[in-house]
């Protein structure tokens, strides 16, 4: 049968295939391949279970591989900042620098956004914050600021559980000779960025926290060391006495700042053995056959070779353009294998002049003392032994008196100088007229015989002084009484003054013959008596002039000898008052001391 559109197709003259018909082969093919096409499918389904199951290994093996590589990199920055840290324990920094520098390395690692470090002294005591470090944004809800000391580690321990923090002990172990002791050196706690689980710690911190210990415990160490120098530096500087440190051959390793001065050696100087430093090997007078200054034997030697320490043997050094320096030098070994020895050396030039001084002022006032004390007693047997007439009593009289005044004048002045020795002086200031006071210390000498004349050179508009008005009489009756002494009775002695320098310089010079150049600055000190005075026999203790000092600087005035070519002038200044009352009281003192 046709279909119908190929009859129409046909009946309209078109040529229309017919469909072909399939042999029996053929229906035979695709019958077969319907039944492959359903195995294929039906395999198909069988393998999609196995597809997916490898899909999801691939998978689980790609993040596995991720997760390798990321505790690689973790591990990589962990071990750099290992390194960043041990190359910051090794800087040798300063404590509070060395805390800083950790605590940023260990919060970029653990990004954390506060690190804080407490330390306990190397002989115990509580934990003290010594650094902290914070990001300059805090997070919303931020911990606790960290506290300036905590009891101990498990107290910080604590501080943190409810602070909002995460931290671990530093400690170090101490072999006690039974075993190992744990000592706490300090605390590290880190502030995280979000927050942890219940004591959750930062990765990083757990595992360096023995090496933070020694390092901070080192960087302690390192600055108490460091302080006991900088002490012992300024101990040995400070020193008064000569400090000289050798090492176990006997050369010099250490001169401290009164040795320097003392031997006359420059800081820069390397120097050399120790008898070359000292002098000992230079020849010297009176050395009963001893090669060496020191003694038979170098007592460094001695003591390094195990002797006892020395203490307080009297040699000579030489100093300044080779002048030989008394001193008395005390000589000890270091502690320590191979530290050397020290010796400490006090210069006894000073002390020696003292006592010289000493004893010039005993024999002085002993001569001073017995003088009036043998005219008092040839008076008084005279008065008491025979039969004398009013007028020769009189003059026994008048000559104990005298000699009773000796006395006092001398007892008055030691006196003095205990008083200003031990700061005791008290002023009574006012404004005066240092004409009025002038004026009566000259008719006072004036009218005692044998005394050259005074005069007076004062200017007639001086101004008024604020002085004690006592004190500055004594000092002029002092150095007038000195210039009537020196000079001779045909001298002149006169008492000038002027005004330099917002100041009053008052002058008091004689005709005699002078004071040496190189006494001008010793004529002020106590027990001194000059040259000329000690060759003469001129009666005197020696305090009056350093008496004159003492009292002008307590009035904030200088006194000095003036250089001259003939005789002597010493003066001294004064403070000016400039107040109109003042000006007024002194104009009344003047007025009444005319008068």
């Amino acid at each position: 049968m046709i279909p119908a559109t190929a009859a129409a197709k046909a009946a309209a003259g078109t040529i229309v295939p017919l469909p072909s018909v399939p042999s029996r082969d053929q229906s035979a093919r695709a019958a077969h391949g319907s039944d492959g096409q359903r195995e294929a499918g039906a395999e198909d389904r069988r393998r999609t279970p196995d597809r997916r199951a490898g899909r999801l290994r691939m998978a689980a093996l790609e993040a596995d591989r991720w997760r390798s590589f990321e505790d690689a990199q973790r591990e990589a920055d962990t071990m750099f900042a290992q390194y960043q840290l041990s190359q910051l324990l090794a800087s040798g920094a300063a404590v509070a620098e060395l805390g800083t520098a950790v605590l940023d390395e260990l919060r970029r690692h653990d990004d954390a956004w506060a690190g804080a470090l407490w330390l306990t002294q190397p002989g115990g005591g509580p934990l003290v914050l010594v650094a902290s470090a914070f990001d300059g944004a805090a997070p919303a809800r931020a911990p606790d600021a960290p506290p300036a000391e905590i009891a101990d580690a498990p107290a910080a321990a604590r501080w943190c559980s409810v602070s909002g923090w995460a931290g671990v002990a530093l400690e170090e172990s101490h072999d006690t000779g039974e075993g190992f002791e744990q000592h706490t050196v300090g605390f590290v706690a880190l502030a995280p960025r979000r927050p942890r689980g219940a004591g959750e710690l930062p990765s990083f911190l757990p595992r360096v926290r023995h090496e933070l210990a020694m390092a901070f415990r080192a960087a302690q160490l390192r600055e108490d060391l460091a302080g006991e120098r900088s002490l012992l530096s300024a101990i040995l500087d400070g020193a008064t006495d000569a400090i000289v440190a050798v090492d176990v051959h006997g050369r010099v390793v250490r001169l401290n700042q009164a040795a320097l001065a003392l031997l006359d050696v420059s800081p820069d100087e390397v120097p050399g053995p120790c008898r070359e430093v000292l002098g000992c090997t230079r020849p010297r007078a009176g050395s009963d056959g001893h090669p060496l200054r020191c003694g038979p034997r170098c007592p460094f030697s001695e003591v390094l070779a195990g002797a006892p320490p020395i203490v307080g043997r009297e040699q000579t050094v030489i100093g300044r353009h080779d002048e030989e320096i008394p001193v008395v030098a005390s000589y000890a070994p270091m502690t320590g294998a191979g530290a050397g020895a020290v010796a400490v050396l006090r210069d006894l030039r000073a002390a020696r002049a003292l006592d010289e001084l000493r004893s010039t002022f005993v024999a002085a006032v002993s001569h001073d003392l017995r003088t009036p004390l043998a005219l008092i007693t040839a008076y008084v047997d005279t008065l008491l032994g025979l039969d004398l007439d009013e007028e020769a009593r009189r003059r026994a009289v008048e000559g104990i008196g005298n000699a009773a005044g000796r006395l006092t004048s001398l007892v008055n002045e030691i006196l003095d100088v205990a008083h200003l020795e031990g700061d005791r002086i008290a002023l009574r200031r006012a404004p005066a007229s240092l004409s009025a006071i002038a004026s009566r210390i000259a008719a006072e000498f004036g009218d005692a015989p044998g005394t050259p004349p005074i005069d007076l050179l004062l200017p007639p508009d001086l101004p008024v002084v604020d002085v004690d008005a006592d004190r500055i009489a004594q000092v002029l009756d002092n150095l007038v009484a000195n210039a009537a002494k020196h000079g001779g009775p045909e001298g002149r002695i006169s008492i000038g003054a002027s005004v330099r320098d917002r100041r009053v310089v008052v002058s008091v010079e004689d005709q005699g013959p002078g004071i040496d150049v190189a006494e001008r600055d010793e004529v002020f000190e106590r027990f001194y008596r000059g040259r000329q005075a000690r060759k003469g026999n001129t009666p005197g203790s020696g305090l009056g002039l350093y008496v004159c000092r003492r009292l002008v600087e307590a009035h904030g005035g200088e006194i000095w000898v003036d250089d001259r070519e003939r005789g002597t002038s010493i003066s001294f200044t004064l403070p000016i008052a400039t107040s109109a009352r003042s000006r007024r009281a002194a104009g009344a003192a003047w007025r009444a001391g005319s008068s």
